[in-house]
This record gives structure tokens, sequence and C-alpha cells, in this order.
């Protein structure tokens, strides 16, 4: 990387607005991006069950912020939760007030904030090269196996992502535009402190560090960027994220700051304040992860990378343009690599770095070594067709089943906890997706072929949009041993006007309940949170054994949702007092037992 005295190119030296209007090529392809990301995201939005953990927890948030009529403490079933700031909740209520309340409501934001990431990240591709470059990263963003995953869970990170991305952009657009770089450094400012009042103080930390760290190699980085450091920013900063904090830290009179200082240090070290490691996932399986979830990509540009890398990395002059995605992908993936904790979509906010850098390499890579990735990501597609007519044999003969749900709450110990028969389920998927990489693939080389380069990326594009259609459905498909939607319908025709529901779990696993079911429902073997101040109606909601036998005794419905694994011991506990054991129906590896015949 050069320093200080290095040579700007012109894009680098820009500062005014180009003198000529962008060409109807430019405006089609951007449509075109937003069109793609419209249809991927909102078009799927009703697909399956809100899973537990965070996605109920946020949903179940939102509805009650309507119900209480309270927009500033966010709870679930009455509890506050204060881990994480408020804007995503309130994006969801928004929603529910515009669509009403339901699953599909709940993902609107994360839909609005994917496609807003794929724009900004078109934009900033356009302002570091071209209009193709910009569409190229977009594309890869929208079609990366991560996006389709990670990109459709309702939890902080998309909106995050987005934000992130729009600060880089405002940067980027202040660096370069003399004359409006006020206005466009207060864009950067607005936008991490929404993703501060999003996520935490890391919204401002990261955009932050990596300007920080471009101005530390780029001399006219160092002289522009200086600008940002104008002090109404901070004002402006303070403004937007200070109200919230300075009403919950009167309103909790102590306990907010220790539980996100307590929350903080849990992430930073990897365990709880008690001692106890949290379960994440290792850094080793998080960095060989991400090969898959920047699939194919991954693979498109691994040639290149291995047969040319001089070629397209040009490491002895790596230019402004280049030298952006990288840092930003650095300040991303550094400090989750040092942390104690973490989970498998930690990164999805440089995602879009990984997407410029990749449109760069697979733009300079030579024709044959792009053929040979797509060729790559071909024979990896018939690699799964065969897995899927073989599928049987590749099996375990004893058939086993899902584990305890709170102990599969990362991508790699689900799979590895997913039983033969489901799999089964999965072969028609398999095979769809493997057609879909094979013709992505076959596409992308017949472009190149015919000398179509700067579209030769849609090929692949439309392959993985076969294969992300297939994951969203593959995820739908297994919703009923994530979440307790189904268990919450079933409950929801058969409580009355007095009806009890008990579960036993934390109350994170339970926070698809939350949103689903119409009533609170208490927890039982659960202790409540030391450090928050609850009502004597929020305690009530944490019984013990005893307790729970004691609602087990009362002339009305009482329903308890108990996991497969606990059922042995209920039957006899119930057995011992009642004499009778009535189980009334299972879903997933949940069971739910019943005081009445």
């Amino acid at each position: 990387m050069v320093t200080g005295t290095g040579t700007l190119s012109i894009e680098e030296t820009f500062l005014g607005p180009q003198a000529l209007p962008p060409p109807p090529t430019r405006h089609a392809l951007f449509a075109i991006l937003i069109a793609l990301g419209v249809l991927l995201h909102f078009g799927t939005i009703g697909i399956g069950d809100l899973y537990s953990e965070t996605e109920g927890q946020y949903a179940a948030a939102a509805r009650e912020m309507i119900q209480s009529d309270q927009y500033l403490l966010p709870t679930n079933d009455s509890i506050p939760r204060l881990q994480k700031p408020p804007l995503l909740y309130w994006l969801i209520v928004a929603s529910y007030k515009v669509f009403g309340i339901n699953t599909a409501a709940t993902r609107v934001p994360i839909a609005f904030s994917v496609v807003a990431t794929v724009v900004f990240t078109f934009l900033i591709g356009e302002r570091l090269a071209d209009y193709w470059r910009g569409f190229a990263a977009g594309l890869i963003y929208l079609t990366l196996t991560g996006t389709f995953i990670f990109g459709r869970i309702v939890m902080p990170e998309p909106l995050f992502a987005a934000l992130f991305a729009g600060a880089i952009y405002c940067g980027v657009a202040g660096f370069q535009q003399r004359h409006q770089r006020r206005a466009w450094f207060a864009g950067f400012w607005i936008c991490a402190a929404l993703a501060c009042l999003t996520k935490g103080p890391h919204g401002l930390l990261f955009p932050a560090a990596t300007f920080a760290a471009l101005a530390i190699f780029y001399r006219e980085a160092r002289m522009r960027f200086r600008s940002l450091l104008w002090w109404p920013y901070l004002l402006l900063f303070l403004a937007t994220i200070g109200p919230w904090y300075l009403w919950i830290e009167i309103h909790f009179d102590g306990p907010f700051h220790r539980i996100v200082a307590e929350e903080w240090i849990k992430h930073l070290l990897g365990r709880y304040p008690n001692g106890n490691w949290y379960d994440d996932v290792p850094r080793w399986q998080f960095l060989t992860g991400h090969l898959a979830w920047w699939f194919p990509w991954s693979l498109a540009i691994l040639p290149a990378l291995i047969f040319s890398w001089r070629r397209v990395m040009r490491p002895r002059e790596i230019s402004f343009q280049d030298a952006l995605p990288m840092a930003w992908g650095i300040v991303v993936l550094a400090p989750i690599l040092a942390i104690g904790q973490r989970q498998d979509y930690y990164a999805l906010s440089m995602f879009s770095a990984f997407a410029l850098w990749a449109a760069t390499i697979f733009e300079r890579a030579p024709s044959s070594l792009r053929s040979l990735g797509g060729a790559t990501v071909g024979l990896v597609g018939i690699a799964i067709g065969f897995i899927a007519i073989a599928l049987p044999q590749f099996l375990p003969k004893n058939e086993s089943d899902w584990g305890e749900t709170d102990l599969r709450w990362t991508a790699w110990k689900a799979l590895a906890d997913m039983p033969a028969s489901t799999w089964l389920h999965f072969r028609p998927l398999l095979a769809f997706a493997a057609i879909g990489l094979l013709a992505g693939a076959i596409i992308t080389i017949y472009l190149l072929r015919r000398g179509r380069e700067k579209i030769a990326t849609v090929g692949l594009a439309l392959g993985m949009v076969a294969v992300g259609l297939c994951m969203i459905s593959g995820i739908a498909r297994i919703a009923p041993f994530f979440s307790l939607a189904e268990a919450a319908r079933f409950l929801n025709s058969r409580l009355g006007t007095n009806g009890q529901v008990l579960f036993e779990g934390p109350p994170d696993v339970a926070s698809s309940l939350g949103f689903y079911l119409e009533r609170k429902f208490a927890m039982v073997n659960q202790e409540p949170d030391p450090r928050m101040p609850l009502t004597p109606e929020q305690r009530n909601l944490f019984l013990e054994e005893k307790a729970a036998l004691e609602q087990w005794r009362v002339p009305r419905p009482v329903f308890l949702i108990i996991e497969e694994d606990r059922v042995v011991y209920w039957r006899a506990l119930l057995v011992q007092h009642f004499h009778v054991y009535h189980q009334v129906a299972s879903f997933g590896t949940y069971i739910i037992l019943s005081n009445q015949m």
C-alpha cells in the first residue's frame, strides 16, 4: 500500500460532479438491481414463521410497544429487554401500523435494509470506479449465500449493514465533492448515529476506523477527512442518539448502564459475568464459514487470486479505490476475530466490502480465469446434484432426533443436529439448486466467450437466485424446530378467556411464543435477571416447579410446553401428584401437556 505522497488518480482528486449526466444504461442497471432486490426480499417476506431467539424478541417487543403504548422501553412478555437500542423496534412498530401485526410486516424493515444496502453498494462502486463496477458489486452482494440467509433474519445486523454502507457512501461522496462536502459529511454522522441506535457504539467506531485507516496511507484522505471532525457534527450525533439513552438511564436509575456494560464484557471476553463460557462460533469455523456465506463468488474469484494475483490485486500500486473495501473489511473482521464471542452473522456489515472487492477482482481477471471460476461453481452444482441423487446412501441408517433447542443456535450446530428424515425432505431443493448453479455457470462462460464481459456476473447471479429461493424454502420448512408459532396457534384456539400457558425454558428460547401467543405466558424453573427491577406482576411470570403444580390444580385450562427430553420427568411428576398425564400435541421438539382432557 502506498503511503504519504502516493500519486492520486483522476477519481481520487475529483472534486465536483460530473459534467455530463449519466447515460440511460446506468439508470437501467440501477433499476434492475433494485427490482431484483425487491423481488427477492419483499416477495418472500411471508414465507416461513419467525424463529425464536432474536426474531421473536424483536417481533414480540414491537407488538408489546403498540399494546402498551410505551415506545421507549422494549419488553418481551412484559419483561424489559435493554440489550440493544430501539431503532429496529421502532421500524417494526411503524410497519405494524401500516400493514398490521403479522409475520410479513415484521420482515418489512429487514427487506428495506437489504435493498438499501444494495443501493449503497452500487453507488459506492460507481463512485470508486464506474456504474458497471457498482452494478457488479450490487449483484454480487444481493446473490451471496449469506445475504439470502442473514438478510432475512429479523435482527439488527441487516439494518446496521445498510446504515454502515450509507455512512461509507456519504464519506466517499464528501471526499470527492468539495462544494457539498459538509452536507455529505453530515450524512455520514447521521448514518453513524442511526447505526448506534440500531446496535451500539460500533455504529460510529467501524466507519470512523475505516476512514482513519485510509487517512494513514493517503495524504489527500487525511486532508479531506479532517473535515469530518467539525464540532457541529458531534452535536448532531449526540442530539440523535442522546435522548433515548438519557431517558432509559434516568428511567432505570442505574441498571441500564450495568446491563449494557456486562453485555459488552460478555462479547469481549466470551463468557458471562458468572464465569460461564458463551456458546459461540470458534474463530476457525467463523473464517471458513465465510467461504460458504460468500458463495458462489468466493469460488468465482479464486482462480484469479491464485493464478493472477499481481494483476488483480496490484500490490505495488494499491489506489484509494482498491484500499477502501479492504480497509472496510479488515476493520470489521479484525475485532470480531479478536473478541471472545461471535456468531455467524457478525460480519454481515462488511459483505458490501467483499462484494466491491470481488467485483474488482472479477473485472480485472483474464477471461480464461473468469471462465475457470464459473466452471468451478458449475462443478459445485454438479456435486450438489449427485448428493441429491445419492442422499439416502450418505445418511446414517439409524434415525436420529433433533437435540435440545437451546443448543443449536449456530449454523454448524443446526446442520450437525439435523436428523436424516429432515435431510431427505431437502432432496428436491438440492436438485433445483444444482440445476440453478450449473445453468448460471454455463451462462457466465457463454457471455465471456461472446465478449460480453461487463455482464458476465449476471449468469452466476441468476443461478444463485434459484439457490437462494431454495434456501428460503428450506429455512421455512424447518421452522417448527426453531419456532413456537404452530404451538401458539394451537393454544390460541383452546385457551378461552382464562387459560394459562406455562413454558419450561428461558425467555429467549420462548420469544416466538411471545409474538404468536395472544396473551402472556409464565416460565417454569427460570430465574429473573437480578439486575432488572421488576414489578410483582412481572416476577409472577417466573414460576418454580411447586408453583407450576399449584397452577395445574386450578379449574381452568392450563398448558405446559416442554422439550421432548423432559417428557419422562414431567410424566412421573404429574402422575405422582394428580394420577393423570395428558399430552395434547407436539410441534417440532416441543410437547404440550394439559391439565384437562
